[in-house]
């Protein structure tokens, strides 16, 4: 028996043959260099706009065929064409060279920009850029230079890595399952697996050196084991061991529109996290209870000039207008260290910001947050919007925020102050709690940060993984200390880092006294179902245990019998 051990990040079971997708199928794409002289410029720019037209077009009929999470990636990728073809544009004219050349030199840049980025979400979307720079490429050379020959029925694509756009076009051809060694589980990519019901495991080096093409293919995409050739036994406790989970999963999602509620009665607020307006939909259909945490930094981190007051009004309205009453908690933006936006970029490395981060960096960028908490008050008005400030420090960042938004209120002629939240998510933060409570009305813990600054290790560090996280016991005593403290204030208190969104850690929050918890739109029926299924009374025995461990490794046995009763994989 041979197993590789990689990182699941769609759930699942799939057995089927091996594709080595590197080497047999991927079209190869040759890019023509050729300088032109200036009255050319005219064609070159005509070509790239038909190629963009047919990108688009391809793009509105995968999205209108795909799964919502799926088709909000093609309206993405759609987005992302019109910003690359205006640079490619720019450089057609400034460099006197043909389209295909632009559009590859375009990318390039842009993906090597996004690449070094020290945060994984921004190293993630530079495979968004590479994939959009391909599909023009496809279109400029000829829809038939692109296409890629469909797959068997039943085929598992071993790869060093596979696009979000061709996961979706071999779903249509037979494709049952992801193998690869490059990737992780808030890629496009995995989104797209797990909207399509994929089973996929990532994080498995040198694989196509592994498996060969052909090979009969275990795939776990709970466990993140992938298991080659197997025996009859093997495939016997495989089968045995989907069958349980599929009943599991059928469960799951027959208690979707069940109120999160444990055992004995205790409610437990599930609320989404959004970085995109047309996310919010996804919140409406799994039955979530609003927004916790709606990123707007995201919106504007590569527009090249600041984002106005009534862009902003137009976007918040929709998405509060969209959730129906149900509360929408908008966090300012959350700039700093690595994410700069492109209308910034330039003056970033100044004395007055280089080096802040969160609600620091927007005090010393005033016009900038004066802006947006103008554009939030404005919506709040006869909304139930709130206002959340990444990174408090302490009470006195906080309250130089609360006097802005009072201003800004005042602005637009506001009758009532959206109620105020704060981040903590810093060492700084818990000596300050005192402060912050007395000014906030709740306050967030953002546990991927709480956890980075803990224990003075970078958040993305994979060698790390397994000792510096979140079930780290100094990480439990930081959030119970902050739970305890609010509560005696008697602030609500949510968790809104995707940790809430793992069901047995989110047992463990219920049992450090959490109440409200924030998460990917399509994860909350996995963390009801576990909350509906146990007691009060158990997680907070389970919570009681883990602030006395020594070690995560503990924390997480403790975990364990959580994790096998909806057979999550942790």
């Amino acid at each position: 028996m041979s197993v590789l051990k990689g990182k699941p990040v769609s759930p699942g079971y799939i057995e089927g043959t091996a594709v080595v997708y590197d080497y047999e199928v991927r079209p190869r794409l040759e890019i023509p260099r050729y300088a032109i002289p200036p009255a050319e410029i005219g064609d070159q720019h005509k070509r790239l706009e038909e190629a963009v037209d047919r990108s688009r077009h391809e793009l509105e009929q995968t999205g209108e065929a795909a799964p919502p999470d799926a088709s909000e990636i093609s309206q993405l990728h759609a987005r992302l064409i019109q910003e690359i073809a205006s640079r490619v544009r720019e450089y057609v004219s400034r460099e006197e060279v043909n389209v295909e050349q632009a559009v590859d030199e375009v990318v390039k840049e842009l993906a090597q920009r996004l690449g070094g980025l020290e945060n994984a979400y921004f190293r993630e979307r530079e495979q968004d850029v590479r994939d959009v720079g391909q599909r023009m490429l496809g279109h400029l050379a000829g829809d038939r230079s692109r296409a890629a020959a469909p797959l068997p029925p039943g085929s598992i694509i071993a790869a060093r890595e596979l696009l979000p756009s061709e996961a979706l076009e071999f779903a249509h051809s037979g494709l049952v399952g992801i193998v690869t060694e490059l990737g992780s589980d808030t890629s496009h990519t995995a989104i797209v697996a797990r909207s399509l019901g994929i089973p996929a495991v990532v994080g498995i080096s040198e694989v196509t050196a592994h498996i060969r093409p052909g090979m009969h293919l275990l795939v776990d995409g709970v466990s993140g084991e992938v298991t080659l050739a197997p025996t009859e036994a093997e495939m016997q406790h495989f089968r045995e061991r989907k069958h349980q989970h599929d009943r599991v999963q059928t469960t799951v999602a027959d208690l979707g529109a069940q109120p999160c509620v444990t055992r004995d009665g205790i409610k437990v607020t599930l609320l989404a996290n959004i970085e995109r307006p047309e996310e919010v939909k996804q919140a409406c259909v799994n039955h979530l209870e609003g927004v916790g945490l709606f990123r707007t930094e995201f919106l504007f981190l590569e527009e090249p000039q600041r984002p106005s007051y009534a862009a902003q009004v137009e976007i918040y309205e929709q998405v509060a207008d969209a959730l129906n009453g149900r509360p929408l908690v908008i966090r300012t933006f959350d700039f700093g260290d690595e994410k700069v936006p492109l209308f910034l970029a330039a003056e970033h490395r100044n004395a007055v910001t280089w080096g802040l981060r969160g609600l620091q960096f927007s005090l010393a960028e005033r016009d900038l947050l004066d802006t947006q908490l103008q554009a939030i008050a404005h919506v709040a008005q006869g909304r139930d919007v709130r206002v959340l400030f990444p990174m408090v420090v302490g009470g006195d960042d906080l309250r130089r925020a609360c006097e802005a938004l009072t201003v800004a209120v005042e602005q637009v002629g506001g009758k009532q102050r959206p109620h105020v939240g704060a981040m903590v998510e810093t060492p700084a933060a818990l000596f300050a709690l005192e402060e912050i409570l007395e000014l906030a009305d709740f306050v967030a813990i953002g546990t991927n940060d709480l956890t980075h600054y803990m224990l003075a290790v970078h958040r993305d560090a994979p060698d790390l993984a397994s000792e510096y996280t979140v079930h780290h016991p100094s990480v439990l005593r930081a959030i119970k200390q902050i739970v305890t403290a609010a509560q005696a204030r008697g602030r609500p208190v949510s968790v809104c880092g995707e940790d809430a969104a793992d069901p047995a850690f989110a047992c463990l929050l219920v049992g450090l006294g959490v109440r409200e918890l924030s998460m990917s739109p399509t994860r909350g029926d996995g963390v009801r179902t576990m909350l509906r299924s146990i007691s009060s009374r158990e997680t907070e025995e389970v919570a009681s245990q883990s602030l006395c461990c020594s070690t995560p490794g503990e924390v997480r046995r403790l975990l364990a019998p959580f994790c096998g009763s909806i057979s999550d994989g942790c």
